[in-house]
């Protein structure tokens, strides 16, 4: 009786982990992109979006219609405006992402170890 206890225990704090970094994921994509360096707001708005809607969409990004090439100065602006944007949001994606296999592995995988590790015999130490 205890042992089932015990592995509830351990598979509930598992899950509690697991969900919690999921949670933490879906967050940092539902949160507003940073404000990039070249000035202006990541977003059609005066806020930044969110980097699931810029993954979701890149056009999005509010940098308005590229300038011509002949404008040197001013394409060079929008070409770093949207790659600023654009990698903040690949940036987040990826960490995510990351966050979520991980966050499954541990809620999959960390009663599967606890239990291989409860069942495995004590090591015996060798004496001369």
């Amino acid at each position: 009786m205890k042992a089932i206890e015990h592995a509830v225990w351990i598979r509930l704090v598992f899950s509690f982990i697991a969900v919690f970094g999921i949670a933490f994921a879906v967050t940092g994509l539902a949160s507003a992109l940073p404000v990039p360096s070249a000035g202006g707001t990541c977003g059609p708005g005066r806020g930044s979006e969110a980097a699931i809607e810029a993954l979701a969409d890149p056009v999005t990004i509010g940098a308005g219609s590229e300038p011509p090439v002949t404008h040197r100065a001013a394409h060079k602006q929008w070409i770093s405006f949207v790659n600023e944007c654009q990698t903040s949001a690949d940036d987040r994606g990826a960490a995510a992402l990351a966050i979520v296999v991980g966050s499954v592995v541990i809620g999959l995988g960390g009663p599967l170890v606890m239990r291989r590790l409860r069942r495995s015999p004590p090591a015996r130490s060798l004496t001369y």
